[in-house]
């Protein structure tokens, strides 16, 4: 059993112009040694009837390059928590990343409204059309694949680890903040009462509404059936990056350290920030950010 635990960052905010300072200094001194990249978007129908919104920044080079499928958490797009700019990054290294919105739209237009309706299901086959559309359409390799997930993507990107979701034989995970043991998601809706409630609702009339998303019934019972903390083993001593923050009050701090736990390979490390949930992934400017996106380049960067 291998476990690497490293606190890389206590309270986000000390030593902030310090760190700023060595990462631009690292930052400018690596510049010529990035990659070229190019941005393509496009529609995917979907097993819904919908269709799937896919962005994908892809290397500029002629061998065949890794892949990292991005999974954002509930009620999030494919640009939350820093996806976009970790997509750039990765690029920049010579890793192709594809990243999409599980909520799928009515049309194949920008414009179309949303539905509203997705399940864990939905967000495990949407992941695997759009890896085998980039591989059919895009030079990638298929033997390097890998998954990023934070929150309820979290859960996703081990559920799809774990299960060799598609056939392929995922190389590493990278996880923040999984949503992944069998206690998150009820925590995350107010307690089993509430969870409870919320599911007779789903039953009785289709759908219930959380946060504008519409739950089915199979939306509860997919969390209650498959717990992918207690299926990490099925992964082997492939790597696992996991990231929780000691203030994160939406997915708590034991439950991403039991998701981790459930590898045999996983690196974990805890961060400190008042952003809770959100460990200024999404901020223009901060030194955490910049430490956490180094890490999870560099994770792919060496095991891809």
């Amino acid at each position: 059993m291998k476990k690497r635990n490293n606190t890389f960052y206590i309270a986000s905010k000390q030593g902030l112009a310090a760190l700023l300072l060595v990462f631009f200094g690292l930052l400018f001194a690596g510049c010529d040694k990035a990659t070229d990249y190019e941005e393509h978007d496009f529609f995917l129908k979907n097993d819904r009837g919908t269709y799937t919104y896919c962005e994908l920044v892809m290397p500029v080079q002629e061998e065949p390059c890794p892949l990292v499928f991005m999974a954002h958490g509930f009620k999030g797009s494919r640009n939350s928590g820093g996806a976009e700019e970790l997509s750039k990054r990765l690029a920049a290294e010579g890793i192709a990343a594809v990243r999409i919105d599980f909520d799928g739209r009515e049309s194949d237009d920008k414009k179309s409204p949303k539905t509203g309706k997705y399940t864990l299901h939905d967000m495990e086959t949407d992941g695997v059309m759009t890896i085998e559309y980039v591989l059919e359409h895009y030079n990638v390799d298929p033997e390097r694949i890998g998954i990023h997930g934070r929150s309820m993507g979290g859960r996703v990107a081990m559920m799809m680890g774990n299960e060799n979701e598609g056939g392929f034989d995922y190389k590493a995970l990278s996880l923040v903040a999984p949503a992944g043991n069998d206690t998150a998601m009820i925590y995350y809706m107010g307690g089993q009462d509430h969870w409870n409630h919320m599911k007779v609702i789903a039953k009785e009339n289709g759908f219930c509404e959380k946060q504008g998303l519409k739950l089915s019934y199979s939306w509860f019972e997919e969390f209650e059936t498959y717990n992918p903390a207690k299926t990490g083993y099925k992964f082997g001593e492939k790597p696992v990056l996991v990231f929780y923050n000691t203030l994160d009050h939406v997915v708590l701090p034991e439950t991403s350290l039991e998701c981790a736990a459930g590898y045999r390979n996983a690196e974990v490390i805890e961060v400190t920030t008042d952003d809770g949930h959100g460990y200024e992934m999404g901020f223009e400017t901060s030194a955490l950010k910049e430490q956490i996106m180094d890490r999870i380049v560099t994770f792919f960067v060496a095991n891809l």
